[in-house]
């Protein structure tokens, strides 16, 4: 079943959703929207692990408040937020692998989920990322001391993928830049799934993508400016904690 964040109420099922929808328009039309709702419902209806399980909407408003999780807020003007945000929902997902955690995202900035993927790779998880080599920032340093398997796109067109395959079961993707402005202020989305014929093609991707930038990170840039330092010493330094 489809679980958004945001849903209130109840739902109607397809034939009161039909009667509904018959009142309003002709016949041919109305039987031809019904005829797909029962197709939508039918879709619901498959096994536990079939259908998208959650939906998560941004933003979050604001970033969760660190103390709040821990239970120990003590501060009554406390400005963060103190209940459970989506970004949490999407690291609490993560964090839920127990075998292969796939990362294809055009920005990796974000230090929570990054510190997850380092958490994940020291539990024993194989992490594997692919990123963009023109959103290369500071931040993702860190995943290349921690020694994840990371390879670039350094061609001309933009890997502006945004999912996560984990356990080569469950998909997460959707609009959503791994940012924390992104999440806390940004209108985006992401969705999780277990469908297995949509969680295999993104999976199979994630395979075409891996092997067609092995060697990636062998690249030197030509260091016509600072962005081309910043990605010739992230490469580098790939380069040399895979090597290890």
């Amino acid at each position: 079943a489809v679980v958004s964040t945001q849903s209130t109420g109840d739902v109607m099922n397809w034939k009161e959703t039909a009667v509904v929808i018959s009142a309003f328009l002709s016949i041919p039309l109305a039987t031809y929207v019904a005829s797909k709702l029962q197709i939508l419902s039918k879709a619901e209806e498959v096994e536990d692990g079939e259908a998208i399980e959650r939906v998560l909407l941004f933003p979050d408003g604001g970033y969760q408040c660190n103390y709040w999780t821990a239970g120990d807020c003590r501060f009554p003007e406390c400005r963060m937020l103190h209940h459970v945000t989506n970004k949490t929902r999407l690291k609490q997902v993560l964090q839920a692998a127990e075998e292969t955690i796939d990362v294809c995202m055009f920005v990796t900035s974000c230090a929570v989920l990054l510190d997850t993927l380092i958490e994940a790779h020291k539990r024993g998880i194989r992490v594997r990322i692919v990123c963009d080599d023109m959103r290369i920032s500071g931040s993702q340093f860190k995943i290349a001391d921690a020694g994840l398997a990371v390879r670039v796109d350094n061609s001309q067109a933009l890997m502006h993928h945004k999912f996560v395959v984990i356990d080569g079961r469950v998909l997460m993707s959707g609009s959503y830049n791994w940012t924390a402005s992104g999440a806390a202020y940004n209108r985006e989305n992401m969705f999780v799934t277990t469908e297995r014929r949509v969680v295999a093609q993104f999976a199979a991707e994630m395979e075409k993508l891996w092997a067609m930038f092995e060697g990636s990170t062998e690249v030197q840039y030509e260091p016509l400016s600072s962005s081309s330092m910043l990605k010739n010493r992230f490469v580098h330094r790939i380069r040399e904690t895979s090597r290890r």
